[in-house]
């Protein structure tokens, strides 16, 4: 991979500092098959939609991955069959069963109807959800939601606590054009879960289930990171909007946030205890059509002792520290799911994820 080399050594000078790193997880690929040993694709559509491998163009003995989501990607996708590694591969058991879980709460859209503008706004219906898209969606006998799902997951061995620091890297492309860029259409292309979470929760918000702490996400077009101390959304980085205009971004307490407990959908505007440090430009430049580089430092806490640092290629875009996450459960150590491909909300269109190569890299002496 033609980039990978310089990307490393960045990501090992600035994150890693004075302590060493080593890799978790490296994939660029070069196989033209999924390696089962690292990734569970119990959320890929085998049959319809599998995972495509398709030769680098800059590099004939590299291949890049292709994620799709299509119409017949509507009702998600359940975990079926459940991770399971290789027979000849031993599991180490994190008493973690990732393998059922909810659908993440997607949860609103920061963009307004015009997407010139960020602030709490209230859930908006996906205009493509009519009665005929719900039916077909129910009909799929998968997640009985009106969304589309095509995702990778870490196998269980390369879960991790989440107050571990780690460092994830990836470079991605999305399609050129979209549908849909006027109704905030909410769309995650790669997320970071806690499993367990204090019960608390789903006794006091039933049938609900979790958002992703952080995530990389593509509303209308545009890539934008959102992170969360605990029932507080904040979106921390964007690339421009639709009409070349970018959000003003200030160091401090996060500007643009937003409450996602389910009885202030209207749209409420929240403070969370989180700060953020931004670099001297810190606007993400858009994978639409053309390849990007991303890098995320990754530690959920609750004592203030948090932190995701954010990179673009070699640029600092943000430094967000302090309660990041759920109040865990006091029953067992919280865990961090990454999710890598496509979740969003139905639209009628074929589109692809392209994939280049993904690393994850641990602190250590």
């Amino acid at each position: 991979m033609h980039r990978v080399i310089p990307l490393f050594l960045f990501a090992y000078t600035i994150f890693a500092a004075s302590v060493s790193a080593r890799d978790l997880v490296f994939d660029d690929f070069k196989a033209s098959a999924l390696n089962e040993t690292q990734w569970c694709s119990c959320q890929i559509d085998q049959k319809n939609t599998p995972i495509a491998f398709r030769p680098d163009p800059d590099d004939k003995n590299d291949h890049i991955i292709g994620i799709t989501v299509a119409e017949s990607s509507l009702g998600g996708r359940n975990c079926m069959p459940a991770c399971k590694l290789p027979s000849s591969k031993s599991v180490t058991n994190y008493g973690l069963a990732i393998d059922v879980s909810k659908p993440e709460f997607l949860g609103m859209s920061f963009f307004g109807k015009s997407a010139l503008v960020l602030g709490p706004s209230a859930d908006r219906t996906d205009p493509f959800c009519d009665d005929a898209a719900w039916k077909r969606a129910k009909a799929a006998n998968q997640e009985g939601e009106c969304i589309q799902r095509q995702e990778l997951r870490l196998q269980k061995p390369f879960v991790q606590k989440s107050d571990v620091p780690l460092l994830y890297s990836f470079r991605f492309r999305m399609p050129k054009d979209v549908l849909n860029t006027t109704d905030s259409i909410r769309w995650v292309t790669a997320q970071w879960k806690e499993e367990p979470i204090n019960p608390k929760y789903e006794k006091e918000f039933a049938q609900w289930s979790p958002s992703p702490f952080l995530a990389q996400r593509y509303d209308d077009g545009i890539l934008h990171v959102t992170i969360q101390d605990d029932m507080c959304r904040c979106i921390v980085a964007s690339a421009p909007f639709s009409n070349g205009k970018s959000p003003v971004w200030k160091s401090g307490t996060p500007q643009y946030c937003q409450s996602i407990r389910p009885e202030e959908s209207g749209g409420k505007a929240c403070t969370p205890d989180l700060k953020v440090e931004y670099g001297a430009y810190p606007i993400l430049k858009t994978p639409a059509g053309q390849w990007v580089e991303m890098s995320y430092r990754v530690q959920a806490s609750r004592t203030g002792k948090g932190f995701v640092e954010i990179h673009q290629g070699k640029t600092l875009i943000a430094k967000i520290t302090g309660k990041i996450g759920y109040e865990p459960d006091p029953a067992a150590a919280p865990m961090t799911k990454f999710k890598i491909g496509q979740y969003r909300d139905y639209i009628p269109s074929s589109d692809t994820m392209d994939i280049d190569w993904i690393r994850i890299q641990t602190e250590g002496n």
